[in-house]
């Protein structure tokens, strides 16, 4: 689970192309749709178990996105809290997570997820 929920190309295959800017300091970037990106930065990591990353809206505070992942013994529990948002985004960002979910269910079941969004903007080498 924790390589589907931290390496580019995983992340690409449910969530959105998604851009690992560096990843020494955890700087990212994710594509949900044509002409809309949000950045952002991972600012505490605990691997395998346990990352915090702040998403960018400037001139707002930025959101911040808690992920755990959590071991059963016959399953694993993913639990995404994303918190912050600015109330004029709130179904937005449901209809993101919704969706990026539950593509991610599908990848983990061993299914051919729906398709995710596929675009990628110039600065990170796509058309735009």
């Amino acid at each position: 689970m924790w390589k589907l929920i931290t390496r580019a190309e995983h992340l690409s295959s449910w969530l959105g192309p998604t851009v690992l800017s560096d990843t020494q300091y955890g700087g990212f970037m994710v594509v949900t749709r044509a002409r809309a990106e949000q950045t952002g930065i991972v600012t505490v990591c605990e691997p395998p178990h346990y990352f915090r990353a702040a998403f960018d809206d400037p001139p707002h505070p930025a959101s911040t996105v808690l992920v755990d992942v959590v071991p059963g013994q016959d399953e694993t529990h993913l639990i995404l809290t994303h918190g912050g948002i600015r109330h004029s985004l709130l179904a937005q960002f449901d209809k993101l997570w919704t969706g990026a979910l539950d593509r991610l269910r599908q990848v983990v079941e061993g299914e051919t997820p729906a398709t995710a969004p596929r675009y990628l903007p110039k600065s990170a080498g796509g058309a735009g």
